[in-house]
């Protein structure tokens, strides 16, 4: 009998196709596998079966039941838990209140049953964490141990289907076999599970078989107990194409001088020991999968993350930041990932957002040059090619590309010496895309040391030099040349060799 059947999902936000067809089928007590690279559409999936979503079409069945979720508390009182990646606790609850939350044990008259709470708590932290203090809040705790939270509190739920989203992300090795141990009596006694994870050793060991998404599509399933752990194969099915030479030529910056070096930066445990080095001109990428300290590394260069251990160089003279803009005045500026909440004032105008900056970093004479300052940003507007009827319009009333195009416009006048790009095409139209690094190549052209992070593989082997894939805060491969591709990138982000 099958535990679940997905068949035909689809789901849309906006314009934005997440799934076209997404099936899964999972017989009851066995572990399935669901695989694809970062969009390929597992998150929207597994939301749509635990209620945090509905889907536009399809049909999904609990044990041969159809049904269709419309919260997450209508999929727990189907018996379906989940793991989240992104945890789901309450940082101000205790530890044994998140693990019970919405499930607390009753006594006469209603009230809730305090001990026995905390008995339930302690049961399922026993084989997981016994020493966690059930008393602390969340918010005092480390990061793993807000993991293993997450972990007791979907045990608690005594699930017959629990869907885990990388659970494994924040925990040392030892609890990685804990976990594992516990998983594995779970299966024993009949409980289904869907095991999403980009640690390939973890799916070999624990799934049954594999559910391969591309692109909002199941694309394939591998069988281990027939098709055997050809993880060729798997790679194959996550890329969609065969593993062959790329032919695009290359930027020769060899004779440049090196003019960036990072020698064994640590922060904290998100990033682990990095060295590179980087010479003028060159765009370098880092790829792997999201999470794997990517973002935290452009941060540390920008000057919002002390270093833990390690130096920065610029020119072989080491530089230390204490803040942003002791990064900012040595040339260093940081396009963010998230634009509206760290690259722009949207409620201001674009003449504004323009010149902040300049205002912001310099000593500025009592009398602002105005007309110098919209004759100066006029032209970026133009260069750009920003779409907008004058330089008073709200940057929150311009389009997702052109909102970006300010993110980066608003450096340009500063001359970056190096610049630092988080995913910085995400979520634009193609059109908007090209333009943004038709920009970026021209400034690399002219000498600006271009670092890039894109959870798009297609950015990283259109435009970088070299790429470095980051697996766990450590890089773990450089590509250069033709050897930038696709399969490799996904590859390397989960550790397979092909």
């Amino acid at each position: 009998m099958y535990a679940l059947e997905a068949k035909g999902i689809k789901k849309s936000f906006g314009g934005v196709k997440a799934l076209v067809n997404g099936e899964l089928l999972c017989p009851q007590g066995k572990v399935c596998g669901l695989l694809g690279a970062n969009g390929s559409g597992k998150t929207t999936l597994s939301r749509i079966i635990t209620g945090f979503h509905s889907m536009d079409e399809g049909v999904l069945k609990i044990y041969g039941q159809s049904i269709s979720f419309k919260t997450p508390a209508d999929s727990q009182k189907a018996g379906i838990a989940m793991i989240h990646q992104n945890l789901s606790l309450i940082p101000e609850l205790k530890v044994w209140e998140n693990i019970t939350l919405g499930r607390e044990p009753r006594g006469n008259g209603g009230f809730l049953a305090t001990e026995d709470a905390k008995a339930v708590a302690k049961e399922h932290l026993a084989r997981l964490y016994p020493e966690l203090d059930i008393h602390k809040k969340v918010y005092e705790l480390a990061p793993w141990e807000k993991q293993i939270i997450e972990i007791a509190k979907a045990l608690a739920q005594k699930p017959k289907l629990l869907i885990l989203d990388e659970p494994t992300a924040a925990l040392e090795n030892s609890q990685v076999e804990r976990l594992f141990k516990l998983l594995f009596d779970l299966k024993s006694q009949g409980v289904s599970m869907i095991f999403i994870s980009h640690r390939m050793t973890e799916v070999m060991e624990l799934c049954d078989f594999l559910v391969i998404l591309r692109n909002g599509e199941t694309v394939g399933t591998v069988d281990f107990s027939t098709d055997g752990k050809d993880e060729k194969k798997i790679v194959s099915l996550i890329t969609g194409t065969e593993l062959q030479k790329s032919q695009k030529q290359r930027r020769d910056i060899s004779d440049n001088e090196i003019f960036l070096e990072v020698q064994g930066m640590t922060v904290g445990r998100k990033i682990m020991d990095v060295s590179f080095k980087v010479r003028k001109g060159e765009i370098i990428g880092f790829g792997g999968l999201q999470g794997h300290g990517q973002e935290e590394l452009l941060l540390a260069l920008a000057g919002y993350f002390p270093l833990s251990n390690g130096r920065i160089l610029l020119q072989g003279k080491s530089k230390r930041f204490k803040h942003p803009v002791d990064a900012i005045h040595q040339g260093i500026m940081l396009v963010p990932g998230d634009r509206h909440k760290e690259g722009l004032f949207l409620t201001h105008s674009i003449l504004a957002n323009f010149n902040y900056p300049k205002f912001s970093l310099k000593k500025t004479k009592w009398l602002v040059p105005f007309q110098q300052l919209q004759a100066e940003t006029s032209q970026s507007v133009q260069a750009l090619s920003i779409k907008t009827h004058d330089l008073d319009t709200e940057v929150k009333n311009l389009s997702g590309g052109n909102q970006q195009k300010v993110v980066l416009g608003k450096w340009l006048a500063l001359k970056p010496q190096v610049l630092l790009l988080s995913d910085p095409a995400k979520g634009v139209d193609v059109g908007a895309k090209k333009e943004l690094y038709d920009v970026v190549l021209k400034l690399a052209d002219e000498g600006t040391l271009v670092i890039l992070y894109a959870s798009d593989s297609e950015e990283l082997i259109s435009y970088c030099d070299r790429v470095l894939i980051m697996y766990e805060g450590r890089i773990v491969e450089e590509f250069r040349d033709g050897d930038i591709m696709e399969e490799r990138i996904i590859a390397s982000s989960i550790r397979v060799k092909i």
